[in-house]
């Protein structure tokens, strides 16, 4: 359905303003929100051909609008698709992180405990063994850090 002003109705008429809307009071024209409509127009001027090069113009470029406002709202859904995967894949990662730093909290209380442990049995070894131990506690404390 082509919706025109009362203007453009008239014009392709070839009649005056003033007519078109004396047809419209007389209930002779249809409106449809503010616009005379081509189907009102052939009720009223059945002998009138509408089908004008203009009104072929007029018909493609309401389809272009059509399909843009259609293509618009697929665009907002495929966005708001993609809005949901992203939030999804960030609270994944949001939870992978958190475990990996319980698990780095865990190996850093590890390595603590095992310096302190090497410490008392450096205490308790024989002196051929403590430099093989040293070692040993200063690789720790390196990989601790």
């Amino acid at each position: 359905m082509i919706k025109l002003s009362v203007s453009q109705a008239a014009r392709r008429l070839g009649v005056s303003r003033a007519h078109i809307q004396d047809q419209i009071n007389l209930g002779k024209l249809q409106t449809h929100e503010g616009y005379v409509t081509t189907d009102s127009i052939r009720l009223a001027y059945p002998a009138y051909n509408l089908h004008s090069e203009q009104e072929l113009h007029l018909q493609k470029m309401q389809q272009i609008k059509a399909d843009a406002m259609y293509k618009a709202g697929a665009a907002d859904a495929i966005k708001q698709e993609n809005e949901q995967a992203l939030i999804a894949t960030i609270t994944a990662l949001k939870s992978k992180l958190y475990k990996e730093e319980v698990k780095n909290q865990h190996y850093q209380l590890v390595f603590s405990q095992l310096g302190d442990r090497l410490e008392v049995l450096e205490k308790c070894c024989h002196k051929q063994d403590k430099r093989p131990l040293n070692e040993l506690q200063n690789w720790v404390s390196q990989q601790s850090h």
